[in-house]
């Protein structure tokens, strides 16, 4: 059986992957020896690490497990003018977009209790003046703020701060 080649020519970006139908993320350039979830973490964002060489037809999309790269295309077939994502024009998506859970929630889940369940969020600052917005499920305001005080400690938000000066817990909408 003939193997499709790893980088297919489209015209637009697909919305999955013809082999696997894994989403289509974004190639970034200019990454270095940074790894896909360094990225994630940093950037909040999902995408696949193109290096720091720019081939000179480079495909733009990849599969998210990586199978398949896309280069874009005109109707025709020649090569369209596309501008690739650079690293250092890459901006971070806000902290609220990945909602966080604790794991009393898991505890509370298992034993069927669903109404201790909650939706939080947390406005945090760090002892460097960061500040950023948090999505937390919790089973309460305090369970919210010991899991943004964890992550802070834990550096899994990208940020220069490892203590939280403040911390507000909001019941979210």
């Amino acid at each position: 059986m003939l193997e499709r080649p790893r980088i297919i020519n489209v015209e637009r970006k697909p919305t999955k992957c013809p082999k696997c139908g894994s989403s289509v993320v974004d190639i970034i350039y200019g990454t270095g020896d940074m790894t896909e979830i360094e990225f994630m973490l940093e950037y909040r964002k999902e995408a696949i690490m193109g290096g720091d060489i720019i081939p000179r037809r480079p495909p733009i999309w990849a599969c998210s497990c990586g199978c398949k790269r896309f280069r874009k295309v005109n109707p025709d077939g020649t090569d369209a003018p596309v501008k690739v994502k650079l690293l250092k024009n890459i901006h971070k998506a806000p902290a609220d977009k990945i909602n966080w859970e604790t794991s009393m929630v898991e505890r509370a889940l298992q034993s069927n209790r669903h109404e201790v369940i909650h939706h939080y969020k947390v406005e945090i600052e760090t002892e460097l003046g960061e500040k950023e917005m948090l999505s937390i499920t919790a089973v309460s305001g305090s369970d919210a703020e010991d899991q943004a005080m964890e992550l802070v400690r834990k550096n899994m938000l990208g940020l220069n701060g490892s203590r939280c000066a403040s911390v507000e817990v909001f019941d979210a909408p």
